[in-house]
């Protein structure tokens, strides 16, 4: 039995030694040949709890410690709840777009997105980060989702800096 034991045990040394690898500095000539995929795919579930919320601040393009408050206005998703995936959302950082001279960060949309009860008691328009219907807020509608959308293949928006 114990003969077993150092056999597997050297055995497994050997196997852990024989799989190192060494690393060589590789220079540029070298690097130059080599091409392959930038950008990166994801494939997540948003998993949300029952007072989940989201704030979009818009503040007229200023900091928001120097927008005043009529220049501040707030986009809340209330009470988000449920389950949200997806697969094969991209992200590529790409440089001279469709010959175009410019770079642009392109997302290539999710093949089809899964929602599982997911819903929010409302979406609204507000003046302060607080929802407050009837005074600073307005409510613009609600929703509650379930079930499975495909997006058409490949489906891409490119984001330019434009200054």
């Amino acid at each position: 039995m114990i003969n077993k034991i150092v056999i597997t045990a050297a055995l497994s040394f050997s196997l852990i030694m024989s799989s190192f690898a060494e690393l060589v500095p590789v220079g540029d000539d070298v690097l130059n040949e080599v091409s392959g995929q930038s950008g990166i795919t994801l494939n997540a579930k948003i998993i949300l709890g029952d007072e989940s919320s989201f704030v979009f601040t818009n503040t007229s393009g200023k900091k928001k410690a120097d927008a005043t408050a009529g220049e501040t206005g707030y986009l809340i998703v209330d009470e988000l709840q449920g389950a949200l995936e997806f697969e094969g959302l991209g992200f590529d950082l790409v440089s001279d777009l469709k010959n175009s001279g410019k770079s642009a960060l392109q997302w290539t949309l999710p093949k089809k997105i899964k929602a599982t009860n997911f819903k929010t008691t409302g979406i609204y328009i507000s003046s302060t980060e607080e929802v407050n219907p009837g005074t600073t807020s307005t409510f613009l509608m609600g929703l509650k989702l379930n079930g499975e959308l495909s997006l058409p293949a490949n489906t891409q928006v490119s984001i330019f800096v434009v200054n």
